[in-house]
This record gives C-alpha cells, structure tokens and sequence, in this order.
C-alpha cells in the first residue's frame, strides 16, 4: 500500500511539474525538432534569392513573412556538429536554430545522415543538397 501511495504522489508531482513549467515537452515529444543552419533572414524574397546565390547548397523558407536562407537541415546531432563543423571550415557565417517538422522528414533524412557521417567530406555538398530538396519536398519550400 505505500508503495502504491508513494507512485501515486510522484506521479501526481511529476504531471504538475509537466504541466506548470514544462508544457513544450508533451509537445516536442509529439513533433519532434529538427535542427537547421540559415545565413540570413530576410522580409522581401528577392533579397533572399539573392543571399541564396552566395552558397552552393541553399533553399528559402518562408515563415510568418520572412524567408530564412537554409543551408543545412538535419535531425541527428552527430551529424549536426560534424556539418557545423564544415560550414565553419568553409568560412560560412550562420546561426543554428531548431524547428518542428513532421516525422516524415526524420524518417528519411536518416538515410542520408547516416551516409554523411560515413563519407568523406567531399560528399557532404551533394548529400547535403539531397538533404536541402527533401526538406523543400516536404515543406512545400
């Protein structure tokens, strides 16, 4: 019987803490994040286009009225901090933030993450670029 009162009250206790401070991690949970690389946000889309034409591998996301210059989408964080890491090597100015996407696009990008890690780097840019056309397949970029 206490066992039973003691599971109870931490339950109770962890469903309030859940609920009160932490709402997003219902949330999360059921939408998971994706991290992305962008190197620029822009409110007029012919600034974007343009920004875009500075990199090899890019694709403009629009959002809430901006368009986000994406060079880099992915859902592993190995293969986030190994494609950090080249971008920095490239030279590439950029900030790192996440957003929600469907499970669709973390089911299939595996695949490719997977082959990131395995290659060598001069396979990043096209694996990267299958990456970028598959995320705009699914977002409707």
């Amino acid at each position: 019987m206490k066992v039973f009162l003691v599971a109870l009250i931490i339950g109770i206790g962890g469903a309030y803490y859940v609920n009160k401070f932490d709402s997003n991690l219902i949330a999360s949970a059921l939408s998971p994040s994706i991290t992305y690389f962008s190197v620029g946000t822009y409110n007029n889309l012919e600034l974007a286009k343009e920004k875009s034409t500075s990199y090899k591998t890019a694709v403009i996301y629009e959002s809430k009225g901006l368009y986000k210059v994406i060079i880099g989408v992915y859902s592993d964080k190995d293969t986030v901090e190994l494609m950090r890491s080249y971008f920095k090597d490239l030279g590439y100015n950029f900030s790192e933030n996440k957003m929600r996407i469907s499970g669709e696009f973390r089911e299939s990008a595996k695949n490719y993450e997977l082959l990131i890690k395995s290659s060598d780097k001069t396979y990043y840019e096209s694996l990267n670029n299958s990456l970028l056309e598959l995320f705009r397949s699914i977002t409707k970029v």
